[in-house]
């Protein structure tokens, strides 16, 4: 049976990027536009497949899940942060999911919602008239302080700006180092498989420097008793029965510390920007805020008749999902679209790719947060968190969160650009724009008086 159509020759040396505006997104998105729902290329000994199709994408994800593993990404990710829940295979990864999944049953994410109030309440209260923000590091700042006390049961503010830090670091190593995995995976599998427990190749000195931060919040917490996060890694035992190491330990706080707070940071900075972008739809959600709430803080059960603010951030979530794009890798022939997927390959899933995909989409590359308040689309032309077994264990502890960040901060402050628009994507393993995004902060009292008569 032929391979899918794709790129050949020298015309995938564009997998690499050659410069920031044709990087390896940017490739494997005019791929599949131009190649249709499945296309393929070759690098070298790596038969690489691009799948851009909602039904396609749930029989990777869902359907034969059991015919795929996780690809060169958790290779990059094992050397950040080791032997975690998001890089664990079955059946590993579903007992250890097991044993965490306490920490987001419905009454855990209730008492976090009384969190994220307070924190953002907090947040917004410290916000001054007319000052301009770093929108990406203040909303770090924001959402570290929440997943400390939410997941950790302490306060993580003192440590945002070094946490931020080591992230921009581990992002700025991840730009290069990502595309050329491809090539390079063998040699980090050998090393991983001679030492197993030997230091990170790409990430020493940013691990260290994390597990540094987390060591004084294990050292209050050991021996508590609560559901938090933190709790039930402490208390969890291995698959020997054994409780977890030292190491095991750090792995998932580290994965947790990053994970809990990055990608809200991400999507609400996406968010805010979009909002500032699109004075109509920003219209429309505060005059939503301003009548469901008039005035005063949001309460869980006040998302439910804020459909519009949902949607806000669904819509910006569209745009810009947290994570950029993820592999499978075949561990067994597998046909997918009538081709033949040969074991070993690489299949590439992009959420950034098919969340603006016209076939699912009307203007997909506009922001519409009223598209929500439809018929929403195919579940998997929408997998901002992964889909199927292996799906975002924190994806409605992060829905929460974005919405009432949105709602507090929304219906006391207005967000506008400072340094215009013209934000792009920069290279990396998370979503993040290429340039800073400066909001100027604007009482919503003042705004609605300096705002123009029709």
């Amino acid at each position: 049976m032929t391979a899918p159509p794709g790129p050949r020759g020298r015309e995938t040396l564009g997998f690499f990027g050659r410069s920031p505006e044709r990087n390896t997104l940017t490739f494997l998105r005019d791929t599949a536009r131009r190649y249709g729902p499945i296309s393929s290329f070759r690098i070298l000994h790596k038969h690489i497949f691009v799948v851009d199709d909602a039904e396609l994408i749930k029989e990777i994800l869902v359907t034969r899940q059991h015919s795929f593993v996780r690809d060169t990404g958790a290779t990059l990710l094992r050397e950040l942060l080791g032997d975690s829940l998001i890089t664990r295979e079955e059946p590993l990864h579903r007992e250890r999911r097991r044993v965490l999944q306490p920490a987001f049953h419905r009454e855990q994410i209730a008492h976090y919602a009384e969190i994220m109030n307070a924190e953002t309440a907090r947040f917004a209260g410290e916000l001054k008239d007319g000052e301009t923000l770093d929108i990406r590091e203040a909303m770090r700042r924001l959402t570290l302080a929440i997943a400390g006390i939410a997941l950790f049961g302490t306060d993580c503010r003192e440590s945002a700006a070094q946490v931020s830090q080591v992230v921009q670091r581990i992002t700025a190593k991840s730009r290069w180092v990502a595309p050329a995995l491809v090539l390079l995976e063998p040699f980090f599998l050998a090393y991983r498989r001679w030492f197993p427990k030997g230091p990170s190749l790409l990430f020493y000195r940013e691990r260290k420097e994390l597990e540094r931060i987390i060591a004084p919040i294990l050292e209050q917490r050991r021996g508590q008793g609560t559901k938090d996060i933190l709790s039930l890694i402490l208390n969890a035992r291995n698959e020997e029965d054994a409780p977890l190491s030292d190491d095991e330990v750090s792995n998932e706080i580290v994965t947790f510390m990053l994970a809990g707070h990055e990608t809200t940071a991400s999507a609400l900075t996406w968010t805010f920007y979009l909002l500032a972008q699109h004075p109509q739809a920003a219209e429309k959600f505060y005059e939503e805020l301003d009548t469901v709430l008039d005035g005063r803080p949001a309460r869980l059960e006040d998302l439910s008749v804020l459909p519009y603010t949902s949607a806000v951030f669904q819509e910006g979530l569209r745009l810009y999902p947290p994570v950029l794009a993820f592999a499978r890798r075949t561990i067994e022939p597998v046909e997918l679209g009538g081709y033949v997927v040969p074991k070993g390959a690489s299949v590439f899933l992009s959420p950034y790719i098919s969340q603006r995909n016209p076939r699912y989409y009307d203007d997909p590359e506009g922001f519409r947060p009223e598209r929500w308040l439809k018929s929403p689309p195919h579940k998997f032309a929408y997998f901002p968190f992964g889909g199927g077994a292996k799906s975002c264990i924190g994806e409605s502890f992060a829905r929460l969160e974005g919405v009432l960040a949105l709602t507090n901060l929304g219906r006391k402050w207005v967000l506008s650009c400072s340094n215009g628009g013209g934000i792009a994507i920069g290279v990396g393993m998370l979503l993040r724009p290429d340039r800073t995004i400066l909001l100027q902060v604007t009482e919503r009292t003042r705004a609605s008086q300096e705002a123009p008569t029709l």
